[in-house]
């Protein structure tokens, strides 16, 4: 009270001194507009009747119009607007205090009267078109009856501010179905004039801000400018302080409000917005009746905003408040269609608990409770693309539990669904990109069709594309997309793929929130990323920060059940990998403890264990063998144990396809690692056998093909040096020929696959199919010794190929090729060393002549010696 007193004596000194003194400068003086609205938003919050009313709309009239009377240009033309905007409310109740110009404008009006038709009677039929389930003809008609009177009327009618907010109204409400931003455009420019014509103080002032407000939330949603949203929120915090206090429409209000601090958040990610959001909505419940019908709505929202920070923070008493608001929201509604938005929203809510918590009676609910919603929901509610995606999405999940493939394919209806039904530009349309794309892959899995996980990736990118880079679910869109992206690399060995996983997988960690209950997914899916590249090149580094990322996505999913068990197996696959590479028996330990854990932790019934599983049998064949080879005592039959786990994972996949080929390459390995221990020919036909199985469940070109026939290779040449038989001999050989072939394989594996067939073919006596192999080997060593493997691998490469050379150069020897020999040799002796030596050139002459460049060169040789990806990517 006091600030206002104060700014209403310093303008009505201003005034005087003008009126009195002629003195225009301090009216015209810069802060006196910034005084005049911060009047006006004083006085919002008080009541239209009284002495403050009437003393505000007194000095702010007068203001405007003694800076008109001062200022010329068109500045003078916005003040004289504002001034008769309020003049004819002051008219109402003392036109003596009218300045004589303004009397005699305003008298004119009224002694030309209203044309027929006029703007107090357009406005009243216009109200009653508008009313409940009006159609688009209704809505139209009253566009243009007010359009028309408005046109029609004085610039300074009473009824004209009413007039111009039912205008907006009108606009707003044909803007939901048809989609036309020209009519939201003429909305918020429709309410905006009824605010500025509107007094502070007044009783319909209010109304006039919320229908702003919606008008500018909804141009948002549209277009998704984020000045919009800031202006709803001011409008909408505008709106609630213009009501007086116990005003019926308080909670409806407080709503508004809580809508635009919500969408203000989700698009800028602050949380300040979300918690005050939330706290708008507990006092708006406090201050609505148990009969108010907007508390169905308010209880559904609260409901949809302890959702959001649940998804930010990962708090389970968020979700479990949000669960028990919206069941009471049910229960509230009348029913019918009504009833629609409760029950999807209570849908949505019981899917994200069982993605916590694993109950697959959240999981059945959710779908039952979904459809159902999509059933009651008109095709043209503006809520009905939200309940189809969720409903996609719980099916999906379900589909993955239970592989009823009716459920998926009601799904990819349901996320296609969803994103048709969504206009172009909507903010909402990215989640529904996304999803649909999360289907579209999980189809792929099954199918192997690559045009769904071609489109699956291209709706991904759109997703990421149409996303701005803080809002809240930029991460999850890359999340998913790095993960597709992976996944098409491994199947067609496209290395831009891969590379573009490894780069959106680390924006999607650098973008999720810390503590967000998707952070260890994210960790775990860069994890999986930099293993797959480490897989293709072999890079030691990769590999550790592999590691690093799922150690530290074990943590972050501590508390997620449903993602628990699929972050333990992606690091227990990682920390076998690297024993593979360095030995160390604690790595091992941890890789098997992590196995176990992902399989322990695994739901019944998840298609996921076989996979599982199988990880585990690889590590503890890995220790058997390390405990064989060091001769030390063998506390448990981990071999047993792993042929037992490979059986059983086989059994769990009984369809054909990539997957069921993994787990028989698997079983074949340990079946064929008992062979070595105890020569038990059936282990090593049986191996063959599940190894050739698998192979058929391979294309062509699928990456694994590679490592598949380098294993079928020696288990054929295992059994050729206990039989003799000759088939398996060339059997052996030509799997290897094909190995070393296949151009989508990793080059590592290739050059062994040509290694051992050049060996094989020597010991076999065919001299010029054993130089083939071993010129092949030198001639793939390009590939495998690239630049980009780093110092510390190369290095390694380097031990593990000096005997290459060798044995290339006796074979051309024993061939008859003596040139040949010595040029294989020379070959592959330059390929192993140019890597090292190229960076380790004398640049002492170089740095007499030019020492900046030398400097430079020395730069870049010490760079390329702590070559890390990390670098070379950001």
């Amino acid at each position: 009270m006091a600030a206002l007193a104060h700014l209403l004596a310093a303008l009505s000194q201003r005034i005087r001194s003008f009126a009195v003194d002629g003195d225009s400068a301090p009216l015209l003086a810069d802060d006196t507009v910034r005084m005049a609205d911060r009047l006006r938003l004083i006085a919002e919050g008080f009541p239209s009747n009284g002495s403050v009313a009437f003393d505000v709309l007194h000095v702010l009239s007068y203001v405007h119009w003694c800076r008109y009377l001062a200022l010329s240009g068109d500045e003078r033309h916005v003040e004289f607007e504002a001034a008769m905007d309020l003049f004819v409310h002051l008219k109402q109740s003392r036109p003596d205090l009218l300045p004589p110009p303004a009397r005699k404008l305003l008298q004119f009006q009224g002694d030309m009267g209203e044309p027929e038709n006029g703007l107090t009677e357009a406005t009243s039929q216009a109200v009653l078109l508008l009313q409940s389930n009006s159609c688009d003809a209704d809505i139209d008609r009253a566009i243009t009856l007010l359009r028309g009177a408005i046109r029609s009327a004085s610039r300074w009618h009473p009824s004209r501010a009413m007039a111009l907010s039912n205008l907006s109204s009108a606009l707003y409400m044909r803007s939901q179905t048809s989609s036309c931003d020209a009519d939201l455009d003429e909305a918020i420019d429709a309410a905006a004039q009824a605010v500025a014509a509107t007094p502070p103080c007044h009783s319909n002032l209010p109304n006039y801000l919320t229908n702003l407000g919606l008008a500018l939330h909804a141009r948002y949603e549209s277009r998704g400018d984020v000045a919009d949203l800031n202006a709803g929120v001011a409008v909408a915090r505008r709106g609630h302080r213009a009501l007086s206090p116990g005003h019926p429409h308080c909670a409806g209000v407080l709503l508004n409000l809580s809508v635009a601090l919500h969408a203000r958040f989700a698009a800028i990610g602050e949380l300040d917005d979300l918690s005050e959001s939330i706290d708008i909505l507990r006092r708006a419940l406090w201050s609505a009746s148990d009969s108010d019908p907007v508390r169905v709505t308010l209880l559904s929202n609260l409901s949809g905003l302890l959702m959001s920070r649940y998804s930010r923070l990962g708090q389970t008493g968020d979700l479990e408040e949000s669960l028990s608001t919206i069941r009471l929201a049910t229960q509230e509604t009348p029913g019918g269609y009504a009833g629609a938005v409760p029950l999807a929203n209570l849908g949505a809510v019981l899917l994200a608990r069982f993605e916590r918590l694993g109950d697959p009676t959240d999981l059945d609910e959710a779908v039952e409770s979904l459809r159902a919603a999509v059933r009651m929901l008109p095709e043209s509610h503006p809520d009905r693309a939200a309940a189809l995606l969720n409903l996609c999405l719980a099916l999906q999940t379900r589909h993955e539990r239970a592989g009823d493939s009716a459920e998926l394919t009601e799904a990819i209806k349901a996320g296609q669904a969803a994103v048709d039904t969504t206009p172009l530009g909507s903010t909402a349309r990215a989640k529904r990109l996304s999803g649909l794309a999360v289907v579209l892959r999980t189809r792929f899995g099954i199918t192997g069709d690559r045009s769904d996980l071609d489109q699956s990736i291209e709706l991904g990118r759109q997703a990421v594309e149409e996303t701005p880079p803080g809002h809240g679910d930029s991460a999850a869109y890359l999340c998913n997309l790095s993960n597709r992206l992976r996944i098409r690399f491994e199947q067609g060995g496209d290395w831009a793929d891969l590379t573009e996983a490894v780069q959106t997988a680390r924006l999607s960690v650098q973008r999720t929130w810390t503590g967000a209950p998707e952070a260890g997914r994210a960790l775990s899916n860069l994890a999986m990323a930099l293993m797959a590249r480490y897989e293709y090149v072999r890079d030691l580094d990769d590999l550790k920060e592999a590691i690093s990322a799922g150690r530290n996505a074990v943590q972050a999913a501590s508390a997620d059940i449903s993602n628990l068990a699929g972050i333990l197996n992606n690091l227990g696959i990682m920390l076998r990998l690297r024993f593979e590479r360095t030995y160390e028996p604690a790595i091992l330990d941890e890789a098997i403890d992590a196995s176990r854990k992902a399989c322990r932790v695994s739901a019944p019934g998840d298609p996921r264990l076989a996979g599982r599983m199988s990880n585990l049998s690889l590590a503890l064949q890995a220790r058997q063998q390390m405990l064989r080879k060091a001769d030390a005592l063998v506390k448990a039959n981990d071999l047993g144990e792993a042929i037992d786990l490979s059986r059983r994972a086989v059994e769990l996949v009984p369809a054909r396809g990539p997957s069921r080929a993994s787990l028989l390459s698997g079983l074949g390995n340990a079946l064929r690692a008992r062979f070595d221990e105890s020569g038990d020919p059936a282990s090593l036909d049986e191996a063959i056998a599940a190894i050739q199985e698998g192979l058929l469940n391979l294309p062509d070109e699928h990456p694994d093909r590679v490592r598949m026939l380098v294993n079928i290779g020696a288990a054929l040449q295992s059994r050729f040096e206990m039989t003799g038989h000759q088939q398996d001999a060339d059997a052996a050989i030509r799997a290897w020929t094909t190995a070393a072939g296949t151009q989508t394989g990793e080059a590592s594996a290739r050059v062994n696959a040509a290694e051992s067939w050049g060996a094989l073919a020597v010991f076999l006596g065919r001299a010029p199919s054993a130089l083939d192999g071993y010129a092949m080997a030198v001639g793939l060593l390009p590939m495998a010794a690239w630049r980009g493997l780093g110092k510390a691998s190369l290095e390694r490469l380097i031990a593990d190929r000096l005997g290459l050379a060798c044995d290339a150069g006796a074979c051309a020897v024993q061939a008859g090729s003596p040139e040949q020999g010595i040029e294989l040799l020379e070959h592959a002796r330059g390929i192993m060393w140019a890597q090292m030596l190229e960076t380790r050139t004398d640049l002492s002459g170089l740095a007499e002549a030019r020492p900046k460049l030398a400097a430079q060169l020395s730069r870049v040789r010490r760079a390329l010696d702590s070559f890390e990806w990390a670098q070379l990517e950001e």
